[in-house]
């Protein structure tokens, strides 16, 4: 059945699943990604992606943890586009591409985070979520 909840849950495994984009498997086929930047870029997206998924475990599983989830992964998520940053520029990917995967990811960043600490927001998503 579709519900509000559904919906949260959907947008948050996309928002999740997102966070691969800026690992080296999508860089720009021929760019160097060996370093240790890529690693470290690799590392922390795995990490923003399993806890996006971890959050929205605990939105199906009406768990009350699952809002700091998906803002401790928000929070992880932004700053793992420190070293993306640096790396792709880095590496000689265009500056265009690198400012509008980080554009993408910080307007998902302040969703989540508007979402979730605005509290008239954070009351209508609770009321969608735990009905």
């Amino acid at each position: 059945m579709f519900t509000l909840r559904t919906l949260g849950g959907v947008a948050l495994l996309m928002a999740g699943s997102s966070w691969l984009w800026i690992t080296p498997t999508f860089a720009t086929r021929g760019q160097d990604t060996s370093g240790i930047l890529w690693s470290i870029t690799m590392v922390l997206s795995l990490l923003t992606v399993l806890g996006f998924c971890v959050a929205t475990w605990g939105l199906f599983a009406r768990w009350n943890w699952w809002e700091y989830a998906a803002l401790a992964s928000a929070g992880l998520g932004l700053l793992t586009l420190l070293p993306y940053w640096f790396a792709a520029v880095g590496a000689g990917e265009t500056i265009g591409t690198t400012a509008w995967n980080a554009f993408v990811h910080v307007l998902m960043v302040a969703l989540v985070a508007v979402l979730l600490l605005i509290p008239p927001l954070e009351r209508w998503v609770d009321q969608q979520v735990m009905s």
